[in-house]
């Protein structure tokens, strides 16, 4: 029999240096097996954090940590599979299974999108802004602190616009009153979240060969 060449897969990961899975996960030389494997895993990610979630008084959207794992997936994936991930959860969740906050397992009811569906609907921008950052980072082998700083600024303008549009429609109430419900009591959650993970990926993240020697390649 010929020989075949083979590999074990993500076997271009440096397990062991977590600071530079941001480019391994990200490279052009992933298979589309692998790729496809992250964006499933991200997808996961955001489900499960999504079941880390509490409810307040003052706003019926819940507190969750969604908008970690939405945000960690433009950190990690490129552009393209970023924003895959985000559609595959929605689908997933869309076809009955439990993956929206704290178990919730419906996209639709009696044909309208539920309450937070706005926001949903807008994760995989959030995720594709984000990764186009790093995107642009990882080509230029250097931190583009204007790409970045841009990305990661807007992040989550899309999910708070077609969020609170949609909110208050399916509450039947004005703007205003939908920005005091969906977003006014998650800024200071969401810029903290927005903040770690900029700095990371800004002042930590390696971005060319340079950079990786101080991390013991």
């Amino acid at each position: 029999m010929p020989y075949v060449e083979t590999r074990s897969m993500f076997n271009q990961v440096s397990w062991d240096k977590p600071l530079q899975w941001h480019l391994n996960l990200r490279s052009e030389e992933l298979s589309l097996l692998e790729r496809g494997i992250t964006i499933a895993f991200f997808s996961g990610l955001t489900a499960l954090c999504a079941q880390i979630a509490f409810v307040v008084p003052w706003t019926p959207v819940p507190y969750t940590f969604q908008t970690f794992a939405v945000l960690a997936t433009g950190m990690y994936l490129r552009r393209n599979d970023a924003f895959a991930s985000g559609c595959l959860y929605l689908l997933v969740g869309a076809l009955g299974a439990p993956v929206f906050a704290d178990g919730g397992s419906e996209l639709v009811i009696d044909g309208a999108l539920i309450a937070s569906g706005g926001y949903l609907l807008a994760f995989p921008f959030a995720s594709a802004i984000v990764a186009e950052g790093l995107d642009r980072s990882s080509k230029s082998e250097t931190a583009n602190f204007n790409s970045l700083l841009i990305c990661w600024t807007f992040a989550m303008i899309p999910v708070y616009i077609v969020g609170t549009l949609w909110l208050a429609e399916a509450y039947g109430v004005g703007l205003a009153q939908a920005f005091e419900w969906g977003v006014e009591p998650f800024l200071i959650w969401d810029f903290a979240k927005i903040l770690v993970m900029a700095l990371v990926t800004m002042k930590l993240f390696p971005y060319s060969s340079d950079d990786w020697s101080q991390y013991g390649n």
